[in-house]
């Protein structure tokens, strides 16, 4: 039997849901630009940061996506590094999505360093024993494998060398996750971060991060832009989700009650986890949006089979 070849075909960018979404990602981009200016203007204090929050709104966006761009390549490394062939289509996808959270997760990370100019800092005096130092390295690299891997995937004539590309890809991303989990589990003076399950835990993290917002650009793209999508992959991917959340939540399960039984933690904890000491919106967002919308409800969703063939709950699961 002849092997059946894959056939990519660009979009062509005429249709009303094409147009209808290239729009909503511009207003968003468009808020996220005026975002930025009221924040440069009005100072960080906007974003919350004060004495006992040491980064604010900006440095979870962007540590967020950080995380989720390392994650996002998990398609393309079932099908490059564990040979699923099924899943080789969306590879591609897979790579420039990568990509394109690691970059913007870098434009919202340097809001940061506060005026524009302080870039410039950066790059000239460089200090080897930071941490932040070895991820602006790590960041860089993966951006020159992910686009090696994606020419290797993309040029016929390099296809056989997509497996190495892939495997160095898959290598490359876990480094750079257990290298942002590190930044803060090295931060000795802040009880709260400094611990060693950081690093597996943002690797864990990243799987479901990476593959939620995976599945939201697949699904999205393919609904405006009128094509099928099937049903075994989508419920292989969504089941797959499923198990990374359950992990996640156990990582952060596993973290608390281990600063639960130290005293030192305590008042870390009733922060975080009762709102005391004025944490009272921050343990809001830990219980109503972590651990229930984004853990409890997705899990109970995907493994109620309710999103089985049904791409639009896949959807708000992966949400």
């Amino acid at each position: 039997m002849a092997k059946s070849r894959v056939k990519y075909r660009a979009i062509e960018g005429n249709s009303r849901g094409y147009i209808l979404l290239l729009g909503a990602l511009l207003l968003v981009a468009g808020m996220g630009l005026l975002a930025a200016h009221h924040m440069e203007t009005v100072g960080h204090i906007v974003t919350g940061m004060n004495n006992q929050v040491v980064w604010g709104l900006p440095h979870v966006f962007a540590v967020f996506l950080i995380v989720a761009a390392s994650g996002a390549l998990n398609v393309a490394s079932i099908s490059s590094v564990f040979q699923r062939k099924t899943y080789k289509p969306l590879s591609r996808l897979s790579g420039i999505v990568a990509i394109a959270l690691l970059a913007g997760g870098l434009m919202v990370l340097v809001l940061d360093l506060g005026r524009p100019d302080r870039l410039l800092v950066t790059v000239t005096h460089i200090n080897l024993k930071s941490i932040f130092t070895w991820n602006i390295l790590l960041y860089s690299g993966f951006f020159a494998v992910v686009a090696v891997y994606l020419w290797m995937m993309m040029e016929r004539k390099m296809n056989q060398y997509s497996r190495q590309a892939g495997i160095t890809a898959f290598i490359w991303r876990l480094i750079l996750t257990t290298g942002t989990g590190s930044i803060f589990g090295f931060l000795v003076a802040r009880q709260g971060f400094d611990a060693a399950i950081y690093a597996p835990m943002f690797i864990i993290m990243s799987f479901s991060f990476g593959l939620a917002l995976f599945l939201i650009v697949l699904i999205t793209a393919y609904e405006f832009t009128g094509r099928e999508l099937g049903y075994k992959v989508l419920d292989t991917l969504s089941n797959l989700l499923g198990v990374f959340i359950a992990a996640v939540l156990f990582f952060v399960l596993i973290y608390h009650l281990t600063n639960l039984y130290a005293t030192e933690h305590h008042g870390w904890e009733g922060f975080i986890l009762a709102g005391m000491h004025g944490g009272g919106v921050y343990a809001t967002i830990f219980w109503l949006f972590q651990i229930l919308l984004g853990s409890l409800l997705p899990m109970a969703m995907i493994f109620s089979g309710r999103v089985k063939q049904n791409p639009k709950m896949v959807l708000i699961a992966a949400g």
